[in-house]
């Protein structure tokens, strides 16, 4: 497509289409079609291409706003109310992805304009009122009897809402927590319950969390397949507060703790949690139940995620978070079961150990050996690593991408794929072909988990990603002699890279530890050779103190 002049411009920065493109079919191929790169913004920043449809169509006023810089293709509804012009952003296309991303393309947009020309138009197919509008209205209107109900919600019935609307993300539409972040909150908010035995956790492909119900948990009080909940309504309604609370004695609770769900803190009122002079003393009463720091903190989190929902969804009036008034003390000494571990760094000859020890055990432990080396070479955290799919691995471009929805600070991110790293992907290559494991070659994920082995169905879901490493890293500290955790790996990558390099900012860019966002999108953008170059460095000192391959015979006592 041959760039032409577009002299025509507006204030605001939209332009006319191009002369050689008076109106594109409402098709995606379409719109595929059109390469923003090769397309002449004039003096603009957008690019409005009508869409040709049929005269008096459910889809006249359509068009397609394309942007330059943010090189997205909007569908923007325009239509005209009383001779005066109204726009209104229907969605950017995505295309379709699989079943479990149906991206946002003609079909929905079809249909969603469809509804608003029913709802907005009259018998001559003139718009009357604004969708716009309408939605704003529907927001903030709320009857009296709403807000009745509204003040009498306590703090066990948003828990339950909560758990319908799936843990949404207050600050971006559409997401939800990640999976980790689900789990942990569910705990505090109606766990420590067999409630938590009848669901699964998950992540889709986004980094979202996603709760599926088990058809039959194998647990012998409650184990009757015609009795095990489908939904959060009949798990409730199962395990209503006070029953199946797990004892210290028998049933995983070292500490006895009930959730919030079971507690009688969970009466109060949501309103009066919100009162600036009730809300911070009830909270602060109830967090003393907890004795361990990081145990109280996270229940403050889970709190305030729950009071972080009520005002999202408009439940009470006030601005303010309650937990923002409330303070966690830290103490001076913090006792955590790894703590010993936090001034804990390897030596060379510990990862030339823990590389051989490693190799050992690869045909026991499959992926989780080969995910240790991964991090051991790269520093990378396991959350993110163990998300990773095999489309990421771009070997002709020597990096390994971490988009933004699987790491920690939420920027695109790459690992160089250095020796050590092409090592570990060589062994993960030859894996499917070992007798019993053909069935990883249809898995997407680079470090699926062992178990995948027997499956029949959802191979790329979820469920067949690896979710820890921990018999495999006990066992290899067993081997080696060797004192440290897993996030061990991490830190002495981290110590080794700033000593290679002479600083911090080059190795925190090859670990992707938490600093200064902007710094981070940046330099990630416009120095991604150099990150290279530094990771090639860092790998060239592991590389030289690796054994490459186990000798004959040898192994570690």
């Amino acid at each position: 497509m041959k760039k032409t002049t577009n002299k025509l411009s507006t204030n605001l920065g939209h332009n006319n289409p191009p002369e050689n493109i008076k109106s594109i079919e409402f098709t995606n191929s379409a719109i595929e079609k059109l390469k923003i790169d090769d397309l002449d913004f004039g003096n603009g920043r957008y690019i409005d291409i009508p869409f040709d449809v049929p005269k008096g169509s459910h889809l006249k006023g359509l068009i397609l706003t394309i942007s330059e810089a943010k090189k997205t293709k909007v569908f923007r509804l325009r239509f005209w109310i009383n001779k005066k012009k109204h726009e209104l952003n229907l969605g950017v296309y995505r295309p379709y992805r699989n079943s479990n991303d149906l991206g946002f393309t003609c079909v929905q947009v079809n249909k969603k304009q469809s509804d608003l020309y029913n709802e907005h138009t009259n018998e001559k197919g003139l718009y009357t009122t604004s969708p716009k509008i309408a939605d704003k209205i529907r927001e903030t209107k709320i009857t009296n009897h709403q807000i009745e109900v509204l003040d009498s919600l306590t703090l066990r019935d948003i828990i339950v809402l909560i758990c319908e609307a799936g843990f949404p993300k207050y600050e971006i539409d559409g997401a939800s927590l990640s999976r980790i972040h689900l789990a942990s909150i569910f705990k505090f908010l109606a766990g420590y319950n067999w409630r938590a035995k009848h669901i699964r956790f998950g992540d889709d492909t986004k980094g979202n969390g996603i709760i599926t119900f088990k058809v039959n948990p194998n647990f012998s009080r409650f184990n009757d397949r015609t009795k095990a909940p489908t939904s959060f309504k009949d798990l409730f309604k199962k395990f209503p507060s006070g029953k199946g609370i797990l004892t210290k004695e028998k049933h995983f609770n070292p500490t006895g703790s009930i959730s919030l769900y079971d507690d009688d803190f969970s009466k109060t009122m949501i309103k009066d949690l919100f009162n600036a002079e009730l809300g911070p003393p009830l909270i602060e009463t109830y967090l003393e139940k907890y004795k361990r720091f990081g145990t109280k903190r996270n229940c403050y989190h889970a709190i305030s995620y729950l009071c972080n929902f009520a005002l999202d969804k408009k439940i009470v009036k006030h601005k303010l978070n309650p937990c923002k008034l409330v303070k966690i003390k830290k103490p001076l000494e913090i006792v955590a079961k790894n703590s010993q571990y936090n001034e804990t760094s390897f030596t060379l000859e510990d990862l030339k150990k823990i590389h051989k020890a490693c190799l050992e055990i690869a045909p026991l432990f499959p992926y989780s050996a080969e995910i240790i080396l991964f991090i051991m070479v790269t520093g990378r955290r396991f959350q993110e690593t163990s998300k990773i799919i095999w489309d990421y691995v771009k070997e002709d471009q020597g990096i390994i991408v971490i988009p933004k929805h699987i790491n920690k600070i939420n920027v695109d991110q790459f690992v160089t794929i250095t020796e050590p790293v092409k090592m570990v992907l060589n062994l993960l290559k030859a894996i499917p072909d070992r007798p019993g494991m053909e069935n990883f070659k249809n898995i997407p994920w680079v470090f699926p988990s062992s178990r995948a082995r027997n499956f029949t169905t959802d191979l790329h879901s979820d469920k067949t990603r690896i979710k820890t490493i921990h018999s495999a890293w006990c066992l290899i500290r067993e081997k080696t002699g060797i004192i440290g955790t897993q996030r061990t790996l991490r830190k002495t990558f981290a110590t080794l890279a700033k000593d290679t390099l002479g600083a911090t900012g080059p190795a925190t860019n090859l670990t992707g530890h938490t600093t200064d966002r902007t710094l981070d999108a940046y330099y990630y953008k416009t120095n991604q050779q150099k990150i290279i170059n530094d990771a090639n460095i860092v790998g060239s000192v592991l590389w030289s103190n690796m054994p490459i391959v186990l000798d004959e015979d040898e192994t570690i006592q």
